[in-house]
């Protein structure tokens, strides 16, 4: 069991349904919980995933360069840009919700120790993208895809994985 909480850390429109779209996303049946890995919601959680602005994204991800544009895991944190969470990136090809989606599932998935697969990130053309791929920077022929692939879930069902990995 994953205990986690969520904190929203912008007050727009485009951001209201930010904790809802987080917890349905982490237990849905299409998600890590395959891999046997249980979410559960807790104020009192030591992971946290939250949503803020770009300059404090950045600030909470170092010693990683986010560049102001992208989400990071950072040891017990999840930060999600909140501009990427209104405007996906033009790199994405499908929808807004499926990119939120894509973000919560892949940033999380560092949480639970997983990493970018080896290149090239597409295994195939119009293949489905790995949702631990780095679909907000390029899909090279993949589909957008915001769910974990079976070998991906395989994967994290070993349980061998640092939980919170912290900065390489």
């Amino acid at each position: 069991m994953v205990r986690y909480r969520i904190d929203r850390r912008t007050r727009d429109a485009a951001t209201a349904e930010f904790a809802a779209t987080v917890a349905a996303t982490l237990t849905d049946a299409r998600g890590w919980q395959r891999g046997g890995v249980r979410m559960v919601r807790d104020v009192r959680a030591p992971y946290l995933v939250v949503l803020a602005e770009p300059d404090e994204v950045q600030r909470l991800c170092r010693p990683y360069d986010i560049y102001r544009r992208y989400s990071c895991q950072n040891g017990p944190v999840v930060a999600l840009n909140a501009e990427r969470w209104r405007h996906a990136t033009p790199e994405w090809t499908g929808s807004l919700p499926a990119y939120r989606q894509m973000l919560v599932n892949h940033e999380v998935g560092h949480l639970l120790g997983l990493h970018h697969p080896p290149s090239p990130q597409c295994p195939r053309p119009r293949a489905l993208a790995p949702v631990m791929a780095q679909q907000s920077t390029e899909l090279n022929g993949c589909r957008p895809n915001p769910w974990p692939l079976p070998t991906e879930v395989q994967l994290l069902a070993r349980h061998d994985l640092p939980l919170a990995p912290p900065p390489d």
